[in-house]
């Protein structure tokens, strides 16, 4: 070997001598010119090109070595052999000395003295490693010359890669092609996916086809996959990327295939990283599959990958047209010896007879039915025409429809049949064209008709008793067929609608019923017919407009063999009116009911609040009269002022629960109105224009304090109702009313009355709003502005005067309240107010022993405290039984039993009795907030002397005890 200094190393210029013989290189030794070429303009005695083996990650295995300008025989060699240079794998890397050292001592490297070194990976079109282009020298080379070494290099190594590319994308695809056409049929698709997983060094491959009994899903035909091959694995074609390929085209996922698809759990399970399909296609375009590979590695060379799966694809498909060919063959014969079995087993078991006729017009077949039906045995019929007994123009006649269905011509008469005993029957008959293992036949078709016959004239009969029971019948009947159109009605129907029946026959539409029930009628006529019996409440209309209310019912039938809808029409005008007003004074009762039981209610409240009442105002009194401050008296005036206010509303309460009979005396209608009017003026706007029209009509027997609280209270709401501006107009009027009363429900008509009538023209009401108005507490108005008592007032006093109200409003339309009073005689002059009580004035205290009966404590003692500041003994009880007991017994000495009615154990009224009967001579007061509930000759005699109405006035009890207690003599 020779040994070279710096300046016998290649100049610059080099670079050009060699790109140029690069670029003239050609033919099958290509490779081996290359690495010598690059060897000479080097200067360096080893240049080699290796590539990865089968065994990639293990194995190099060199294409061209050329050792001291020499072609050497390739070899294998391992990876590990350069594995101590930091050239390798990556990178151009360039030593300049020092690498003998760190080579294998048996490699061929070691042996050459090699220690410097130059390596330049060799990479494909994607960027795929292809191999290394490796230059060696026993010297150490110049580190200047290191760019120029690589250059030289990068221009060798480039086309290098493009031959070696070129020839593996040819090698690959002759493999294929090799592999694909020596497939054995029987284990095709195993073969098939082994070989595309080993050619394309892929981890996964298999062929799959639609599963035909699980849709959506599809089924392996092979499946390569950690060396095995698999058959018959299903797998869901959603979400899988198979998706994108069945039915479409090619379609490749180089890397991130389970982000692209993170429902397909296989992809996960294998570690795919990467996927590619191709789809397979019939020869008419069918989809028939796909061919799939997958990887753990991202795939390159897509191009190669989609030529080797194209290859694969036809292969497959092939097989899979051949495979169903196959099986439609195999199915098309064991569809034909079905059809041959279904043929002879619907032959023999069919209920019409049947005969087979030849050309020679001879029977050739005929099944049991025939035989049974004619009364032949099989020799008698088979190979013969007719026997010889049938008339001559009989058998004529039928032999000629035999010979119109040889040529083709079909024949259906219903006809009379012979036996040969003689015997007949009616049949319907076809002799039809038949063709019988490639030759033409006559199948004549023999059906005895007749039970049919028969029943059709059974059916003509009924239908003549139909025909009359139709038009007898008191209710209207309509027929209509399947598709609504009428098909009969009878004389009922006729008469309701004044509608004749040609004018109707042929109607498919609702004629006399109402519009709004015609759809609903057109959905029940469906119902119908689907074998439901359907009812309907409607009405029917005469064509001179009148109505009646009907009970229309619609039930299947089968009329001349076809489904129909008989519908039958009641006449329920009578039953409706009668419902209605049945349901009128339900209404009526449920009102009534209610308003009592809000009477009820009120009334118990009223009763507490009057104990509670006696007791304030009585201690209000009381005070007033030792009140010597004229500030404390002035502070205890406004309290009783409070408290009689509060008496007032109890009164309302009263007025609506068990209304308290005031002095009623005759007035005139106009009279009541005007004193309501004026007291209603001074509370209204200047901005409310009050109309009035007070006719002199016939006068009303009535409370007039009671009277004015009703109008004033219709006409305060008229005008809270109003608001700002407005009108309220108030008349009376004599005349008959119709309608139901707003607060009772009742029924309002017939009788002459007298009516007060308060309207307005303001905001009106809904329909909520007047069910409850009368309702105690029940207000609209703002909080502070009513307590919801005045209408339940007015409903409490118009009840007690035998009246009613009648209501008409709406909302934004303004609100009439009409009240109306039974007519009565002539008018009374002489109507006041009552008396007012008695004025408190100094008298003189009062003597006696009093016996006090009361149940509630506080009341008790609130007329213990009164009496006894009056002067009085008073003997408190809190039970009426014992109270009775101390009458009873000879001591006890009383000027007056003072009582409670209404207390548990015995009523005020049992009490006094019983004192009448024990002390004949004991004056007897009672107080009760019912006043309404005992009348006077109750009290008469029960010896009660006066009835006083709770809350007690002070005023009026203090002078009534001392009449009393100056009457007559203690007992």
């Amino acid at each position: 070997m020779s040994t070279r200094t710096d300046q016998d190393r290649p100049p610059a210029d080099a670079l050009a001598r060699l790109a140029l013989s690069t670029a003239r290189a050609t033919g099958p030794d290509l490779l081996a010119v290359l690495v010598h070429e690059l060897a000479a303009a080097l200067a360096m005695p080893l240049v080699l090109l290796a590539v990865p083996a089968l065994d990639a990650r293990r194995t190099l295995r060199t294409l061209a070595v050329s050792l001291d300008g020499r072609s050497q025989p390739n070899f294998h060699l391992p990876c590990k052999a350069l594995a101590g240079l930091p050239t390798f794998p990556s990178g151009y890397q360039f030593a300049a000395a020092g690498a003998l050292p760190q080579l294998p001592p048996r490699s061929l490297f070691a042996r050459e003295r090699m220690d410097a070194v130059a390596v330049l990976p060799l990479t494909d079109s994607c960027g795929e490693a292809l191999g290394l282009l490796v230059a060696m020298d026993r010297q150490p080379v110049p580190l200047r010359a290191a760019a120029c070494i690589e250059a030289m290099l990068a221009l060798v190594g480039a086309r290098a890669a493009a031959e070696i590319e070129r020839a593996r994308t040819g090698e690959t695809l002759r493999a294929v092609a090799l592999a694909v056409s020596e497939s054995r049929s029987g284990s095709v698709f195993d073969e098939l996916v082994r070989l595309l997983a080993s050619i394309l060094q892929v981890d996964v491959a298999f062929i799959a086809q639609p599963e035909p009994a699980q849709p959506g899903a599809m089924r392996m035909l092979a499946l390569y996959c950690g060396g095995k091959v698999l058959q018959d694995i299903r797998y869901p074609l959603a979400g899988s990327p198979c998706a994108t390929v069945l039915g479409h085209s090619f379609r490749a996922y180089p890397s991130g295939v389970q982000a692209l698809f993170p429902a397909d759990l296989d992809l996960r399970e294998l570690g795919s990283d990467s996927y590619a399909g191709h789809p397979l296609v019939g020869l008419d375009g069918t989809p028939l599959g796909i061919v799939s590979v997958a990887s753990r590695q991202p795939l390159a060379h897509l191009d190669r990958v989609k030529s080797t799966l194209k290859i694969f694809a036809v292969r497959a498909a092939a097989e899979v047209e051949r495979l169903r060919a196959g099986e439609a063959q195999k199915q098309a014969l064991e569809g034909l010896r079905q059809r041959e079995a279904q043929y002879r087993a619907i032959f023999e078991s069919a209920v019409d007879g049947l005969f087979l006729w030849n050309e020679d017009l001879r029977v050739v077949d005929a099944n049991p039915a025939a035989l049974a039906l004619y009364g032949y045995g099989r020799d008698e019929v088979v190979g013969h025409s007719f026997p010889r007994s049938m008339p001559e123009t009989y058998v004529r006649e039928r032999l000629e429809w035999v010979r119109r269905a040889l040529a083709g011509q079909a024949t259906h008469l219903e006809t009379t049949v012979l036996r040969p005993d003689g015997s007949s029957f009616e049949a319907d008959l076809r002799v039809l064209p038949f063709s019988h293992q490639g030759r033409p036949h006559a199948l004549a078709v023999v059906r005895d008709i007749s039970e049919r016959r028969q029943r059709e004239r059974e059916l003509q009969r009924s239908e003549e008793q139909y025909r009359s029971i139709f038009n007898a019948s008191l209710d209207a009947m309509v027929l209509r067929a399947a598709d609504f159109s009428i098909v009969d009605v009878n004389d009922t129907y006729q008469a309701w609608t004044g509608l004749t029946r040609s004018e109707v026959l042929g109607v498919a539409r609702v004629i006399a019923n109402p519009p709004e029930v015609r759809e609903k009628i057109r959905r029940l006529h469906e119902e119908a017919l689907a074998g439901a019996t359907i009812r309907l409440e409607t009405q029917l209309s005469h064509r001179d407009g009148r109505r009646r209310e009907l009970e229309l019912r619609g039930v299947p039938i089968t009329h001349r063999g076809q489904p129909h809808v008989l519908y039958m029409g009641r006449d329920i005008t009578e039953r409706v009116a009668a419902e209605h007003k049945r349901s009128e004074l339900e209404r009526q009762l449920r009102q009534a009911q209610k308003m009592e039981a809000i009477g009820q209610l009120t009334g118990g409240l009223a009763h507490d609040f009057n104990n509670l009442l006696t007791s304030v105002l009585g201690y209000l009194a009381m005070a007033q009269e030792h009140a010597g401050d004229a500030r404390l008296g002035h502070d205890l005036d406004q309290a009783q002022l409070a408290a009689e206010r509060a008496r007032e509303h109890v009164a309302q309460l009263l007025a609506f629960s068990r209304p308290r009979r005031g002095e009623r005396k005759l007035l005139a209608a106009s009279q009541v109105a005007g004193e309501a009017l004026q007291l209603l003026r001074p509370n209204l706007p200047s901005s409310i224009v009050v109309e009035s029209e007070l006719a002199a009509e016939a006068p009303v027997l009535a409370d007039p304090v009671q009277f004015e609280q009703v109008l004033l209270n219709l006409c305060l709401n008229a005008r809270d109702a109003i608001g700002e501006q407005g009108t309220i107009r108030l008349r009376t009027f004599h005349a008959a009313a119709f309608g139901h009363c707003a607060s009772c429900g009742a029924r309002v008509e017939g009788q002459r009355w007298v009516a007060f009538e308060v309207a307005d023209d303001g905001r009106g009401m809904s329909p909520d709003v007047v069910d409850r108005m009368f309702e105690p507490f029940f207000t609209t108005k703002d909080s502070g502005r009513g307590t919801g008592m005045g209408l339940a007032m007015v409903h409490g006093i118009v009840h007690d005067h035998g009246g009613h109200v009648l209501v008409a409003t709406a909302p934004g339309g303004g609100s009439s309240f009409r009240v109306l009073l039974p007519a009565t005689g002539e008018a009374d002059d002489a109507a006041g107010p009552a008396a007012a009580r008695a004025a408190a004035a100094t008298l003189p205290p009062l003597r006696g022993r009093v016996l006090l009966v009361e149940d509630e404590p506080f009341v008790n003692r609130f007329m213990q405290d009164l009496m006894r500041s009056w002067g009085l003994e008073v003997v408190p009880e809190h039970d009426a039984l014992a109270a009775a007991r101390r009458l009873e017994a000879p001591g006890e000495a009383f000027a007056l039993l003072l009582t409670d009615h209404t207390m548990p154990g015995m009523t005020g009224l049992a009490l006094a009795r019983h004192a009448h009967r024990q002390r004949p001579g004991l004056p007897v007061l009672m107080y009760t907030g019912n006043a309404l509930a005992i009348s006077d000759e109750e009290l008469a005699a029960s010896g009660v002397h006066t009835l006083l109405r709770k809350p007690v006035d002070c005023y009026v009890l203090r002078p009534l005890l001392g009449e009393l207690l100056a009457r007559g003599p203690a007992a």
